[in-house]
């Protein structure tokens, strides 16, 4: 099994990073080929509205993207993490989900076969909100994807760099996530 993590934060080292590492750390305890990309460190370019991918069955932007579908397509789960900023993902992580839109047909769904499985982390420094934005997200992965998402982790008041450190029980849930989504 092959399980890839996506981390849609721009800090290094921060409380999303830590918890999309540790779901991947119990995926790799329990058998799993792990991969993560940090799009912070990518040259990814925000998607253009050509329409070129829905001709095409592919992205005509030669990016770093080109790197995570390839990855996307052979993995049997992806692990997707952002930070809340302002009520919803950052930048870095919408960027990502936009041009996941190569990956769909309009009025025919996914490119790729239903089923594969998807885990949502996020942290949050002082709002409520990031369970909800999460389900939200879900319903697109889901809907739009034919992904099975298995689980959201994350956790409010995770501000400051290794807050999540101190958070054993979200620390815990992440890791179980991870050796569940190779187990179940």
């Amino acid at each position: 099994m092959k399980v890839i993590g996506i981390v849609g934060s721009p800090r290094k080292g921060g409380n999303t990073e830590v918890l999309v590492e540790k779901v991947l750390s119990g995926a790799k305890e329990a058998g799993a080929e792990v991969e993560i990309f940090k799009v912070n460190e990518l040259n990814i370019h925000g998607c253009q509205g050509c329409n070129f991918c829905q001709e095409n069955g592919r992205c005509r932007q030669q990016d770093d993207m080109q790197k995570i579908y390839d990855t996307l397509h052979s993995a049997d789960a992806v692990v997707v993490g952002s930070p809340i900023y302002m009520s919803y993902v950052t930048a870095q992580t919408k960027l990502f989900l936009d041009r996941l839109y190569a990956l769909m047909k309009v009025g025919e769904g996914c490119r790729f076969p239903a089923g594969k499985k998807c885990v949502l982390v996020y942290s949050q420094g002082g709002g409520t909100d990031g369970q909800k934005v999460m389900e939200n997200l879900a319903m697109f992965f889901k809907g739009a994807l034919g992904m099975d998402v298995k689980a959201i982790v994350g956790a409010n008041n995770l501000n400051h760099v290794g807050a999540v450190n101190n958070r054993k029980d979200v620390l815990e849930r992440a890791f179980e996530v991870g050796k569940e989504i190779v187990n179940g």
